[in-house]
């Protein structure tokens, strides 16, 4: 497998319909829908359907998303700027079920060296609105993956703004210049709860590593509800605390020690057969670091404009509904065989924790050394 794993996680767009102010002669200019959209530009270029692969390893073309992911951020930008043609016909908008077309304004690429980290690209983007254009609607193609679609307002309450999560290939709903219907309080709690459950569940590789040491660890349920009950509340309070800005925290040291958080519990699996306070303690202490980790991918995404509390909540429902989607299937397979505690750690335990411990060796590897 490559060392430089990517992975995917959904675009983000800004949007905002303004009107321009008037020119020298007092004439009105025309009004503008402008949409900043901070994506993997790598994804695009490199041809990936980002609806079917989860990390860019897996794809086809994962040898042309490395090749220019080490390209130059001044690379890239000129890169994009010369296929950008291509990439407006992914975009739909619709204005007064008009299509709108749109032109690229300004790119700018991030200065990421580190290569097992994606990199981000922003490009600002903008179409002329007619003066009877009510409403617009914005999507792009499937290939393109998911996108979090967010309404901007100098003059409306942040509440009353439209967000979204679209599936890939979406349209969003009508989304109105003024009088703006915002989205309903449950559509955000579930869009933000499907983000955390899918974090977790395919893509949260790490973390799904991480709940399964500890259920190998003691497969009944008792020493597990005590791990898990302390895991939650450290990564809950980290997440709370690093969304709200309180921590801030590099990827680039929070990504390895997760990697070596795998490696421990795997390593006290082997090491020890029974729940001790230490390791309490220990897990506490990366749960934190998990936290922050669920964190940078919130921050990522973001927020849903005046619903703050409620989507943070409603992401880590979905994490926890998330680690429960590991451990169920888990404690059906090998919860019975547990009951026999020397059978059970000698064929299934202890293998299991090997693997464990051998892919977070791998991942604190690439994670170290790939930057």
């Amino acid at each position: 497998m490559s060392a430089i794993a990517h992975e995917i996680r959904p675009a983000v767009a800004d949007l905002s319909m303004t009107s321009a102010p008037p020119s020298a002669d007092d004439q009105a200019l025309p009004s503008r829908l402008s949409i900043m959209i901070d994506l993997n530009a790598e994804l695009f270029l490199a041809g990936l359907d980002a609806s079917l692969v989860r990390d860019t390893d897996d794809a086809p073309q994962g040898k042309d998303y490395d090749a220019l992911r080490a390209l130059t951020a001044d690379q890239l930008a000129q890169k994009f700027t010369d296929q950008w043609a291509d990439f407006e016909k992914a975009l739909t908008g619709l204005a007064n079920d008009r299509q709108l077309s749109f032109q690229l304004d300004a790119i700018e690429v991030e200065d990421n060296p580190a290569m097992a980290l994606p990199r981000s690209s922003k490009i600002q983007i903008s179409a002329p609105l007619e003066p009877n254009d009510a409403s617009v609607r914005f999507g792009w193609s499937a290939a393109l993956g998911p996108l979090v679609l967010r309404q901007q307002s100098q003059t409306e309450k942040p509440e009353n703004l439209y967000t979204a999560y679209l599936e890939p290939g979406a349209i969003s709903a009508p989304i109105k210049r003024q009088g703006v219907t915002a989205q309903p309080v449950l559509t955000i709690m579930l869009d933000y709860a499907k983000i955390g459950f899918v974090h977790i569940v395919p893509k949260g590789l790490d973390h799904i590593l991480f709940v399964l040491g500890l259920f190998f660890y003691a497969a009944r349920w008792r020493p597990l509800l005590g791990q898990v009950t302390l895991f939650t509340l450290a990564h809950t309070t980290t997440l709370m605390l690093a969304s709200t800005g309180h921590i801030v925290v590099s990827p680039n040291i929070v990504e390895p020690l997760i990697a070596a958080s795998i490696i421990y519990v795997a390593f006290e699996n082997l090491r020890s057969e029974r729940l001790h306070a230490g390791r309490l303690v220990v897990i506490f202490a990366f749960g934190l670091l998990h936290g922050l980790g669920f964190a940078s991918v919130l921050g990522d995404i973001g927020l849903a404009d005046g619903q703050f509390m409620i989507s943070l909540i409603s992401f880590n429902i979905g994490v926890e509904l998330g680690q429960i989607a590991v451990l169920v299937p888990a404690f059906l397979l090998f919860g019975v065989a547990a009951g026999n505690a020397l059978w059970y750690r000698r064929l299934i335990a202890i293998p299991a924790s090997y693997l464990i411990g051998a892919i977070g060796m791998w991942m604190l590897i690439t994670r170290v050394f790939s930057g």
